[in-house]
């Protein structure tokens, strides 16, 4: 890794760039690929930049080169889940890039250690899942159409007009349908926490993104009550068969449970 500023010979800058903070003594899995390093001076592949009781995650980058694409993204999300399945990991922010190791080391783990420390122990037995879930469109109208009578009426007296003639009507119909899936997701929220958020020690209900978008919840799940959980959403998606599909993702490193502290007043109170 970067250990001083290099340069290749058309003046590019190498810098480091950080994955996530580890506990030190802990270890990268083997064949894991991080960002490409985009310059022919870096060297290629992860390492680990140690500070007392922590260590970062991190590879070679050209300073210079443009980070955000879809699969700089993939990859660093991909070496952190892939760590969090063996060892608690605090993710840093996607595309953050320091002058060299030492400078990961004075301007990141050593001035932030008692967060990390702290923020490592608490989160040391936990890992994240995050369940998604899409409506069978079809099944879904269906369902809209026969519990709301307004929808029906709105269907039943633009069928067979104009575009024109019906604008208003097709415009109320829309946000009558609109209405109805906001309410039968919010019942659905409500029933995946219901069922599953016994495992959990957290859970972030997100926003279901596109039209048939279902549910989309994050959980904080102790390592030990894996099988239990995994289990819960088996059952949970065999009750919705036909009418949701779900998919699980995880385990994944907490993206959405870093830990908050108050900081303390002067006197330590």
């Amino acid at each position: 890794m970067s250990e001083a500023p290099e340069q290749d010979s058309g003046g590019e800058r190498v810098g480091s760039y950080v994955y996530g903070i580890l506990r030190s003594g802990q270890r990268i899995p083997d064949g894991l690929e991080g960002i490409d390093t985009g310059s022919e001076a870096g060297e290629s592949g992860l390492g680990l930049v140690s500070a007392g009781p922590l260590a970062a995650v991190v590879s070679d980058v050209a300073v210079d080169r443009p980070l955000g694409t879809r699969q700089h993204l993939l990859a660093h999300e991909r070496v952190l889940n892939a760590i969090a399945v063996e060892t608690a990991v605090l993710p840093m922010r996607f595309g953050g890039v320091l002058t060299d190791d030492d400078a990961v080391r004075a301007e990141l783990l050593e001035p932030h250690r008692d967060y990390f420390t702290r923020a490592l122990e608490d989160m040391a037995d936990l890992v994240q899942f995050s369940l998604r879930g899409d409506y069978d469109q079809d099944v879904i109208l269906t369902r809209i159409v026969e519990e709301n009578p307004s929808v029906r009426d709105l269907r039943e007296r633009i069928s067979g007009m104009d575009e024109d003639s019906s604008y208003y009507d097709r415009v109320k119909l829309g946000e009558a349908v609109s209405q109805a899936m906001d309410a039968i997701r919010a019942a659905d929220a409500d029933a995946t926490l219901d069922a599953l958020g016994r495992y959990a020690v957290a859970t972030v209900v997100k926003e279901a993104s596109g039209e048939t978008g279902a549910v989309h919840v994050a959980f904080l799940v102790r390592r030990d009550h894996r099988t239990d959980f995994e289990r819960a959403v088996d059952d949970l998606g065999d009750e919705w068969s036909g009418r949701v599909e779900l998919r699980l993702f995880g385990p994944t490193a907490c993206f959405d449970f870093l830990p908050e502290y108050d900081v303390p007043d002067q006197d330590g109170e």
